[in-house]
């Protein structure tokens, strides 16, 4: 076999090898791309569950408001906050308004409510009460 025979056959090899290795790597990158955008569906549904999750907490929260309604009541409150913050006054501060207001109901001897399910939202910041938005 002459030199020139020698030389493209391993040219050809070279090629063979180095068209197997791209075809490899291609078809790692195309499973990376169809795990990333498998990845990225369960995002965005995690995301939507986390949301509607956040607006039932919401909802519940400002006496079963939906719709415009709960956007207008968290938007007068987290205006009045702002407000409130805007002339001085610090988030504890708030938080004492609210909690000096539900003081008034403990301290006329109302106790029967302190194990309802309100408990969970102990601390929440809300200036609207229980008759907020309700039909």
């Amino acid at each position: 076999m002459s030199k020139k025979a020698k030389a493209e056959v391993a040219d050809e090899s070279a090629v063979i090898i180095t068209d197997a290795v791209l075809a490899e790597n291609q078809a790692k990158l195309d499973s990376y791309e169809k795990s990333i955008k498998a990845a990225q569906e369960r995002r965005r549904k995690v995301i939507i569950e986390s949301k509607l999750y956040t607006y039932d907490k919401l909802s519940q929260l400002y006496g079963g408001a939906e719709g415009q309604a709960l956007l207008d009541a968290v938007t007068a409150e987290h205006t009045l906050i702002g407000k409130l913050t805007d002339s001085g006054m610090s988030y504890a501060d708030i938080e004492g308004l609210v909690n000096s207001s539900d003081g008034a109901d403990s301290k006329s001897g109302n106790d029967a409510d302190s194990d309802s399910a309100d408990d969970e939202f102990v601390g929440q910041t809300s200036f609207f009460g229980d008759n907020s938005y309700k039909d």
